[in-house]
């Protein structure tokens, strides 16, 4: 006995859309599905910024943010969560104890000078080898602790401070490591509020009121400051 064919009831043979059937490839002009994955911001690489990702969005509209950078459009009462995950904002506190440890590590400088100089005479009198060695002393102490900021900053994106509390310098477009130029324009203010104490006060109360934590240094130079949540 020969067997029937099998038919197809209402859809002739075909796959597709109309049959209910999906087609084993897509037609032509429609790409086939990618896997999903992550989105990703431009600047942060394995950043996930995709639907779904909790107290984040990527697009346009989120107040006072700006999608895919770190710098915030203008001032805000959001208290972002931190620019990326297991990051937070700088707080007042953590930037303050960094400021102690480095100031600290200045002062073992000194201290060290100190007892070199002492090495020599204690009383010798000027233009003696012991008296132009401890001049020379000084004078390397003193370009130590001009530079030793601008210095860290650059090289290793945070002061030895701010690197032993968790925190490092961002750029606020991207949350890259600051440029020479960036380095530059905020030591010259930051110098200024560390001599002048008012100005530092002013800078620190600034800073903690702020909902990105930012300085006065922090502003004019478009740095921010994040700390490992």
């Amino acid at each position: 006995m020969e067997q029937s064919e099998p038919t197809t009831s209402g859809t002739g043979g075909q796959t597709g859309p109309s049959s209910g059937v999906p087609p084993a490839v897509p037609p032509a002009g429609f790409p086939s599905p990618a896997a999903p994955g992550p989105y990703r911001l431009p600047g942060y690489p394995g950043y996930a910024a995709g639907p779904g990702y909790p107290g984040y969005a990527a697009g346009p509209g989120y107040p006072g943010y700006a999608a895919g950078s770190y710098e915030p459009l203008g001032p805000s009462s959001y208290g972002l969560p931190g620019p990326e995950p297991g990051l937070l904002w700088g707080g007042i506190q953590a930037r303050f104890g960094a400021l102690l440890v480095d100031a600290l590590i200045i002062f073992l400088a000194l201290f060290a000078v100190g007892m070199a100089g002492s090495a020599a005479s204690p009383a010798t009198p000027a233009g003696s080898p012991e008296s132009t060695t401890m001049t020379a002393l000084s004078i390397a102490w003193i370009v130590f602790a001009l530079v030793y900021h601008p210095v860290c900053w650059y090289v290793l994106g945070a002061s030895l401070g701010q690197k032993a509390l968790g925190l490092r310098i961002a750029r606020a477009s991207d949350g890259a490591s600051i440029d020479i130029g960036q380095v530059l324009v905020r030591y010259l203010i930051f110098f200024c509020e560390t001599i002048v104490v008012p100005l530092g006060i002013l800078a620190a109360v600034m800073a903690a009121q702020d909902p990105f934590k930012r300085a006065w240094h922090d502003q004019v130079a478009r740095t921010l400051v994040v700390r490992r949540g």
